[in-house]
């Protein structure tokens, strides 16, 4: 928790120097939100690509070995396994879910939850592909490429709209730790979110 506090403070503070990288629609009409008190958010990962890598499997084994050879023995390439599949329940949509409702304005608040029972809208976040960026004396912010999509839950297989993908978002801040640097661009496409319901959802 504290890690997304970190997060959330840094991208508040920046967030005024950063250029929109704006949300635009592809097909259908995200207005059926207007009115809506709830929206439930969810997120997948199939399939995603690894800046500089041929797939996901071999970014991850890559970087297994890597520490496997400076640290024989420790579990750190194990320990890395493990961290990069865990972060995205742990830091990366937490962060989104706390910005986004944080950003939206009280007069048409909407409650954003992970799977929300209440609500009559999902909002899909398919990741579909990431650069981690890096900080190491010189730094480069994470980057990720996402499919937007909205469908009422119980009509899954209906999409209602869609946003012009992939959309593609740099965080504005690049952290030490990788998984930082990531959820620092999920906090971004939360704000870049906001801006577009700001303008649709009147």
């Amino acid at each position: 928790m504290i890690r997304i506090l970190i997060v959330l403070v840094a991208v508040l503070i920046s967030s005024s120097t950063m250029n929109a990288q704006g949300v635009k629609t592809l097909e259908g009409d995200i207005s059926k939100l207007i009115g809506e008190k709830e929206l439930s958010v969810t997120f997948s990962y199939e399939n995603m690509m690894v800046h500089g890598f041929n797939s996901e499997e071999e970014f991850i084994e890559a970087k297994v070995r890597l520490r496997e050879e400076h640290k024989p023995g420790t579990g750190e390439g194990e320990r890395f396994r493990g961290s990069w599949f865990a972060d995205r329940d742990s830091v990366f949509e937490p962060a989104f879910i706390k910005y986004i409702n944080h950003k939206l304005p009280k007069k048409r608040k909407i409650n954003v939850v992970e799977n929300n029972p209440d609500a009559t809208y999902n909002l899909h976040v398919q990741t579909l592909w990431t650069y981690p960026g890096y900080n190491v004396g010189f730094a480069q912010p994470a980057k990720i490429e996402v499919a937007l999509s909205l469908y009422e839950i119980s009509n899954p297989d209906v999409i209602l709209w869609k946003a012009k993908n992939p959309y593609r978002v740099e965080a504005g801040i690049a952290p030490y730790k990788r998984e930082l640097r990531i959820a620092a661009a999920y906090a971004k496409l939360s704000l870049n979110i906001s801006w577009f319901f700001k303008r649709k959802l009147k």
